[in-house]
């Protein structure tokens, strides 16, 4: 394990059988490590792993200046022909992290484009908040299902940002509508981005930019289809963030995510502040599988989400550290322009 997670304590969950092993890292207190070998997950527990993605200029940055991103290039994660952008070289990362991952699902969400006053409301020339762009589904060994690929697809199709064509990174409201997914609610700000990847505004990205819009696999009629459904127990849930910037633009939706959970909302006491670390900790601190949260029912164990925050390292500050300290991770990790360095922290997570 690297010097940079050494810092940290490791939370090992190894999964053994029928050769399987999967290994997840967690963030925590020294004396209060939990380790769990040997045990075969219960049917349907496969952890749970949603992306995000902080789609500004910085993606654009030119990259591979040297030979930097030659083992990419040369085992076929990046084309052999150049120039580079710094995220041609995040995919090239995310295909070989993910490429042996098995026995987990995972899933991307982004967020909208924004414009102020238009949470909710599906019409013309409104975006706000975020989405759910792919589902999670399950990695197998060889890509059996396809959804290794259809992650790596979806990568493909998002074009790189280009100063105002980009999205802020509106965190409360992108983990809210994750929160509506997970428990099967109602879609709120899923269908808002008439502004998305794009300069039309008379329709929206389902139509303009059809590559790049939301999961409908995971909806049915008006409501998400909670992946939390079946579930068996033990059944653990995190998310991946890789940020350039602090959250901003959120708070369009701070009446919807106050509201009481039985009508859909987060049930925060009058007075606080619907901010994307209270939001990160409520999902952090919430068993999302007791029966109380939308449709799934009361399933055994403990399914909170924890976070972690891998973060462009000039905003590694107050403000990034405090949400990965709300999410149970304690400190967020550095999004490093060296293509090894960025391997070997996707791999610290997950392998």
């Amino acid at each position: 394990m690297s010097d940079r997670i050494m810092n940290f304590k490791t939370k090992l969950t190894a999964l053994a059988g029928a050769g399987l092993l999967v290994l997840l890292t967690g963030i925590g207190q020294a004396d209060d490590t939990d380790v769990y070998i040997g045990t075969a997950l219960p049917p349907g527990s496969e952890p749970m792993v949603m992306f995000s993605l902080d789609w500004r200029p910085n993606l654009g940055s030119t990259a591979c200046r040297g030979n930097e991103c030659d083992f990419l290039i040369n085992g076929g994660y990046m084309s052999a022909v150049g120039p580079y952008t710094f995220f041609d070289v995040l995919r090239g990362v995310l295909r070989k992290v993910m490429e042996p991952l098995d026995g987990l699902k995972v899933g991307l969400m982004i967020n909208h484009d924004y414009k102020n006053g238009c949470a909710g409301s599906v019409s013309n020339g409104c975006s706000d908040g975020g989405f759910m762009a792919l589902g999670l589904q399950s990695f197998q060994q060889g890509d059996g299902n396809g959804a290794k690929a259809a992650f790596h697809a979806y990568l493909d199709a998002i074009p790189d940002p280009q100063g105002n064509a980009s999205h802020a990174y509106q965190g409360a409201e992108l983990f809210f509508e994750m929160y509506r997914y997970l428990t099967g609610q109602g879609i709120w700000n899923g269908h808002v981005g008439y502004l998305d990847f794009s300069t039309a505004t008379n329709q929206n990205m389902d139509v303009d930019t059809p590559n790049t819009m939301w999961d409908t696999s995971i909806e049915s009629g008006a409501n998400y289809v909670s992946p939390l459904n079946g579930a068996g127990s033990c059944t653990k849930l995190f998310t991946v963030n890789m940020m350039f910037q602090v959250s901003q633009q959120e708070g369009d939706s701070n009446n919807e995510i106050a509201a009481s959970v039985g009508t859909g909302g987060m049930g925060f006491n009058p007075g606080n502040s619907d901010t994307f670390p209270n939001v990160i900790e409520w999902l952090n601190d919430v068993d999302l599988g007791d029966g109380a949260h939308g449709t799934p029912p009361d399933i055994d164990g403990n399914q909170n989400v924890t976070s972690y925050f891998i973060v462009d390292p000039t905003k590694i500050n107050v403000t990034t550290t405090e949400y990965a300290r709300s999410g149970g991770t304690n400190a967020p990790l550095t999004l490093s322009e060296d293509p090894e360095e960025l391997v070997n922290t996707l791999t610290d997570i997950f392998n």
